[in-house]
């Protein structure tokens, strides 16, 4: 077995669970908003949220009146979840710590089911696939979330710049992530079909971020997934906080009012079990 990469072991997401929230969802929610308006879900539709992390697309959708079963590996973002549920006192929801490659559900139990950035960091993506077609009734609609270009991944690229800039004689890990398996919209139809979807089509979906407090936003983005976290504890705090002047300027420099923008483009895949 191939060993696994930061962001594929449970416990760094559980440990960085509230920072990932606050970090990616003004971002995530956006392409969750879409998938969830593509899969035209009806009240009381039983759906599936694979990989869901801190639970953006779950909430959507559980607010529009489905039946909703979030799942994901890492206990501390189920945890996180838990309460976020707790907190909107919403009901005909759970979350459960489960896997996404050998999901604990049977055959053709859910109307509809999704994953928004989160079956692309499985080691078996394509396991992770078969197992949502799987537990989808016939017919059930499908929704899987991957970027679009990882080599113009705005969110990294600005990293990768501010660090060269800063520290330019680092040298970052070679290997492609782990998320990078599974991008672009030739990629995402060939796998969603081989894993037995019908009538797959993918869109793209744009996302835009305004970020009104800089500092604060940069301070959470270090720590918001496990690749970040293991980064920016190698380089340490003097040299981060100089990475993310340089990350913050850039931002600026192609904003039009002034504030630090954020735009990326993902892939949204579509099929029927």
């Amino acid at each position: 077995m191939a060993e696994l990469s930061p962001d594929q072991v449970a416990e760094n997401w559980g440990a960085i669970a509230s920072d990932y929230e606050r970090a990616f969802e003004g971002l995530s929610g956006q392409f969750a908003a879409h998938a969830l308006r593509l899969l035209g879900l009806r009240r009381d539709d039983h759906v599936l949220d694979v990989a869901a992390g801190t639970g953006v697309f779950s909430l959507m959708a559980a607010r529009a009146g489905a039946k909703v079963l979030a799942t994901d590996f890492a206990p501390g973002m189920v945890a996180r979840l838990r309460e976020r549920i707790a907190e909107e006192q919403l009901s005909g929801i759970s979350a459960e710590v489960m896997d996404g490659q050998a999901l604990a559900i049977p055959d053709g139990a859910f109307d509809a089911g999704a994953s928004v950035l989160g079956l692309i960091f499985f080691p078996d993506q394509d396991r992770g696939l078969a197992e949502l077609r799987r537990v989808l009734r016939r017919d059930g609609r499908a929704a899987v979330v991957c970027w679009r270009d990882p080599a113009t991944l705005q969110l990294m690229t600005l990293v990768k710049q501010a660090v060269h800039k800063v520290v330019p004689e680092f040298q970052s890990h070679a290997a492609p992530p782990a998320w990078a398996r599974l991008a672009g919209a030739e990629a995402l139809k060939t796998r969603m079909e081989a894993a037995g979807f019908r009538e797959v089509a993918v869109v793209t979906s744009k996302a835009v971020q305004k970020i009104d407090e800089p500092e604060a936003y940069w301070s959470g983005f270090t720590r918001s997934a496990p690749p970040l976290a293991h980064l920016f504890g190698q380089l340490g705090p003097e040299v981060t906080a100089a990475v993310g002047r340089e990350y913050i300027g850039a931002l600026r420099a192609q904003s039009r009012d002034g504030l630090p923008t954020l735009t990326v483009e993902a892939c949204i895949g579509l099929g029927r079990a």
